[in-house]
């Protein structure tokens, strides 16, 4: 079985005129592909945790947490659904906070380093102070952050594979022959790109990183939302200096073609 998968890149040569975006078709075997859910928290979810209008928090604004619901909904679940179908290695990447909670999917952790190993601590306090001023005094102490879970539609089924660290993912990767990894989730000029198990650290370390499109967005200012700049200028960052870029459209297509037109839906675009 194979996906056929249209994916993109920027090519930036020659330097006057580039190219530009190209697209390419890959064939992907599911047994060597994993979808990695990357940060869907259930912030502003219907029976999750309210959006604080104190605090800056998950993905912005209150109106950054509705746009981010309708994502997880008809974008990040048909994806699942579809991954699920196929037989495709479904990977979600979580804080530790939300990984205790799914013990039983966590493959293990590697050794952790010795002591003295980390280097020198913070020289002062500056970055916990600027933080504060922007994301509301107290917004680290949030009540909310204790019932911080994965968003409902986005919850971890059994058998699939709960991940906290770079080093846990990759090891966990390497044991299986996977190689390329379809990301989607948030934020995707934020933790999609630099958290633990992320984008550039797994392309670091050779594999294939799609971002799927639709099935992501950046924090957005109120100035920025209506135009998406900040979620359209990190998916142009991720196609020049990461990796590649496809529609959760193409994703789900591909997924029906190769389970023969059964049981995968479709995204809403």
């Amino acid at each position: 079985m194979e996906i056929g998968l249209p994916v993109r890149y920027y090519r930036a040569v020659p330097s006057g005129r580039p190219q530009g975006l190209v697209e390419e078709k890959w064939a992907l075997d599911p047994a060597k592909t994993a979808l990695v859910a990357l940060h869907c928290w259930n912030i502003g979810c219907p029976g999750g945790i309210p959006a604080p209008e104190q605090f800056w928090v998950f993905v912005g604004s209150q109106q950054n947490h509705v746009l981010m619901w309708q994502i997880v909904t008809e974008q990040i679940a048909p994806a699942l659904a579809a991954a699920r179908q196929v037989g495709m290695a479904v990977v979600h990447v979580q804080p530790e906070q939300i990984a205790n909670r799914y013990r039983e999917l966590q493959p293990p952790l590697p050794p952790a380093p010795a002591p003295g190993g980390g280097g020198p601590g913070p020289i002062s306090d500056h970055a916990v102070r600027r933080a504060q001023r922007v994301h509301g005094e107290g917004y680290s102490e949030w009540e909310g952050w204790e019932r911080l879970d994965a968003a409902e539609p986005a919850r971890p089924q059994p058998g699939e594979m709960m991940i906290v660290t770079t080093e846990q993912l990759d090891a966990w990767l390497r044991s299986r022959g996977i190689d390329t990894l379809l990301y989607m989730g948030f934020c995707t000029n934020l933790c999609i790109l630099d958290s633990p198990a992320a984008m550039r650290a797994l392309a670091g370390l050779g594999y294939r990183c799609v971002i799927l499109r639709e099935a992501t967005m950046a924090v957005e200012f109120p100035d920025t939302l209506e135009a998406m700049v900040h979620t359209q200028a990190a998916l142009r960052y991720i196609e020049a200096w990461v990796g590649y870029s496809a529609s959760v459209g193409d994703f789900l297509a591909g997924c029906r073609a190769a389970a023969g037109g059964e049981g995968v839906g479709e995204g809403r675009g």
